[in-house]
């Protein structure tokens, strides 16, 4: 199933004293909801790392509207691609709610990528693992009904949420919209609004003061 969420964490993987030296190199800073942290077109100069919060990954529609690619949560790691090919960012990465991320400086990574073998291994397989999902993702909207997509979706986003307001529920902590779920399966709005009508009349998803809620996860996966 595609992951919309995505927690990559190549850094964490790598070898202790590895590890150590990147995040040595490493300046921490907070974003608040909708700074740009990395803009679309500008030259890559830096890679980050997501430590507390959400990150949204945008793209923009030939109509100048914006589409939600991905969400960065805690430990993922991103814009290395742009780094490694010496190209600028394809993507804008916005913060979605007040994040703490990592960054690291274009001349930091280079004598780190040098030094450590380690490194230049792990982007590879990272690289790898991110073209054969975007293989199966593409299958995936192929083969798979829509309803089933999205409520795999909402799954895959409560499983990566504390607690909700009502036993049993689960409190989505990060907004986005059914325009942003359109986007991100390639489909018109109307088609996401009434797959989500569907959802609520099961008793399965609601909004409750703008944020989504989740309200029987086990059933939602069963969704078809």
């Amino acid at each position: 199933m595609q992951r919309i969420i995505t927690h990559e964490n190549w850094i964490g993987g790598l070898p202790d004293p590895v590890r150590d030296a990147v995040l040595a190199r490493m300046v921490e800073r907070i974003v608040e909801p909708g700074e740009i942290i990395a803009e679309a077109g500008r030259d890559a100069t830096r890679i980050f790392q997501v430590v507390e919060g959400y990150v949204r990954l945008t793209g923009l529609h030939e109509d100048g509207s914006e589409a939600l690619i991905t969400i960065y949560v805690a430990g993922n790691c991103y814009a290395e691609t742009a780094m490694v090919s010496r190209r600028p960012y394809n993507h804008s990465s916005v913060a979605m709610v007040r994040s703490r991320i990592r960054v690291l400086h274009e001349r930091d990574f280079w004598e780190l990528y040098h030094g450590h073998s380690a490194i230049p291994e792990a982007l590879c397989r990272k690289f790898s693992d991110a073209i054969s999902r975007q293989l199966a993702a593409r299958e995936t909207r192929a083969t798979t009904r829509l309803r089933f997509q999205i409520a795999n979706m909402f799954a895959d986003f409560a499983e990566r949420c504390a607690g909700g307001p009502v036993p049993g529920t689960i409190a989505l902590d990060f907004p986005f919209t059914q325009s942003d779920i359109a986007s991100i399966f390639d489909v018109t709005r109307q088609s996401v609004q009434r797959e989500i009508t569907y959802l609520k009349a099961q008793r399965l998803v609601e909004k409750r003061d703008g944020a989504w809620v989740v309200l029987d996860l086990k059933r939602l996966r069963h969704t078809a």
